[in-house]
C-alpha cells in the first residue's frame, strides 16, 4: 500500500512536526522548478532564494500590478519591448517607461470590468456572443493604450482630441474630444483597429462608461473647400474641445450627427451619465478653462483654443485619450457615410468612405461629382461641373 501511494505521490516533510509525522501530496499539486520560467528563476537567485521555494503547493493570491512591476523589473529591455510589439503598444523609451506602459496596459480589463454600467454590460453581452465563434488572433481586444502623459498632469482634467477623414475626396472631416476617466480594453489607435464592428463596438462601450464628457465636430466638404483640409481639420478640433468645456453649446438643439443636417460645420455633445449634453452639465460645474488640459494628436495646435494645449505626433497610438477620441470621430464619420451612401448610391460610399478607391474614381468620372465631394481635391480641382455637378472638361490654366 505503502509503496503505491509513493509511486503518486511526494513525501512531506512538515517543520513543526516530529519526522514520524509526515504528509503526502499529489505530484500535481507541487510546482517543480522545471516548470517555473527562467525569468522567474533568476528573480528568486536575486532574492536569494532558491528557484523552488518562490513557488509553494497551496494555492496564490492573484498578482497585483506591484507584482507585475516586480517582474517586468528583472527583464531586459529586448524583452519588454517584444511584449508591447505583441500588444501593439509603442515601444519608444527608457526601461520604467516600458514597463509602466505594460503595467497600465494589463490594467485596463480590470478597470474596465470593475467600472462597466448596465449600458456597458450590455454591448460587452452583445460583442461576447459574436467573437466567441471565432477566436480573434489581435491583441487589440485585451489592451488598451497607457495615460503616460495625463499621468504627468495630476492637477488638470485631460481632454484627448482627435480627427478622422483629412484624406478623402468626398464627406466631412470629422474631429472629437473626449474626456474619458475609464479605462476601456481595446483603445487604441482606431486606425489599427481594421474591422467596423470592433470600433462600433468600442465606441459603445466609450460613450456608455461612467463620468464621460465627449464632443464630436463635423466639418463639411463645402467649409474644406472653403478655407482648407488643414484649417478645417483644426477648425474642427477647437470646436470639439470648446464642446467638451461648454464654451460652444449644441446649435437648436439638434445633438444627432446626421446627413440631413446642412449646416456648414456643427458639433455633437454627449456623456456625462446621459442627463443631457455636455453644455448643459457643464454649466452646473465650478470648473474653469485652466483646469482643463488638450493633447492633441499630429504637430499642430489649433489657433484660439479655450485650454492650455499640446500636440502630440502620432499620439492616437501613444496616449489613450487620444486613442478613445480616434474612435469616437472615425465611427461617427463612418455612420454619416453610410447615411449619405443611402442620398447618393451611386458612388458606393458605405464601401470606401470617399477615399480616392479606382471603384470610387470611375463613379466620379460617369456621374460626376455629389454635394459632398470635395472640389478643391485632385484630380476634381483640375475640371469644370456644371450646375448638377456633371464634368464638363477641363479647367482652363
Amino acid at each position: 500500500m505503502i509503496r503505491r501511494l509513493l509511486a503518486h505521490s511526494y513525501l512531506i516533510l512538515l517543520p513543526t512536526q516530529t519526522t514520524s509525522s509526515f504528509t503526502f501530496l499529489p505530484r500535481h499539486h507541487l510546482l517543480i522548478r522545471s516548470t517555473m520560467p527562467a525569468a522567474h528563476r533568476r528573480s528568486a537567485r536575486l532574492k536569494g532564494q532558491s528557484p523552488s521555494s518562490s513557488f509553494s503547493a497551496l494555492p496564490q493570491k492573484r498578482s497585483t500590478s506591484s507584482d507585475n512591476n516586480n517582474d517586468y523589473s528583472s527583464m531586459k529591455v529586448v524583452e519588454l519591448r517584444d511584449m508591447l510589439k505583441k500588444r501593439g503598444l509603442p515601444v519608444s523609451g527608457i526601461k520604467s517607461d516600458l514597463i509602466e506602459r505594460l503595467t497600465t496596459s494589463a490594467d485596463c480589463s480590470i478597470a474596465a470590468a470593475a467600472d462597466k454600467p448596465k449600458r456597458v454590460k450590455e454591448a460587452t453581452a452583445k460583442s461576447t456572443t459574436s467573437s466567441s465563434k471565432k477566436k480573434s488572433s489581435s491583441t487589440e481586444e485585451s489592451y488598451c493604450l497607457p495615460r503616460t502623459r495625463e499621468h504627468q498632469l495630476p492637477s488638470f482634467t485631460v481632454i484627448g482630441v482627435d480627427e478622422a477623414g483629412r484624406g478623402p475626396l468626398a464627406g466631412p472631416v470629422v474631429a472629437a474630444a473626449a474626456i474619458i476617466p475609464t479605462n476601456i480594453a481595446g483603445i487604441i489607435d482606431s486606425k489599427k483597429i481594421t474591422k467596423e464592428e470592433e470600433r462600433e463596438r468600442l465606441y459603445e462601450l466609450l460613450i456608455a462608461s461612467p463620468d464621460i464628457r465627449y464632443a464630436v465636430a463635423v466639418v463639411s466638404a463645402k467649409r474644406i473647400d472653403e478655407i482648407n483640409i488643414l484649417q478645417a481639420t483644426l477648425e474642427g478640433m477647437r470646436m470639439a474641445v470648446e464642446g467638451v468645456m461648454g464654451v460652444r453649446t449644441v446649435t437648436n438643439g439638434d445633438n444627432v450627427a446626421s446627413a440631413e443636417r446642412m449646416e456648414v460645420s456643427y458639433i455633437v455633445t454627449g456623456g456625462v451619465d446621459d442627463d443631457d449634453d455636455v453644455a448643459t452639465a457643464k454649466a452646473t460645474t465650478t470648473d474653469n478653462a485652466s483646469s482643463y488640459y488638450a493633447l492633441i494628436d499630429g504637430n499642430k495646435i489649433p489657433k484660439e483654443m479655450p485650454c492650455e494645449s499640446e500636440s502630440m505626433t502620432k499620439g492616437d497610438g501613444r496616449e489613450y485619450s487620444i486613442g478613445a477620441a480616434s474612435i469616437l470621430a472615425k465611427v461617427t464619420r463612418d455612420r454619416l457615410m453610410h447615411q449619405y451612401d443611402k442620398m447618393y448610391p451611386e458612388y458606393n460610399l458605405s464601401q470606401h468612405k470617399g477615399y480616392p478607391t479606382a471603384a470610387h474614381m470611375s463613379a466620379v468620372g460617369k456621374f460626376g461629382a455629389s454635394p459632398i465631394h470635395r472640389r478643391t481635391f485632385a484630380p476634381l480641382k483640375h475640371w469644370e461641373f456644371d450646375k448638377n455637378g456633371k464634368i464638363i472638361g477641363d479647367k482652363k490654366s
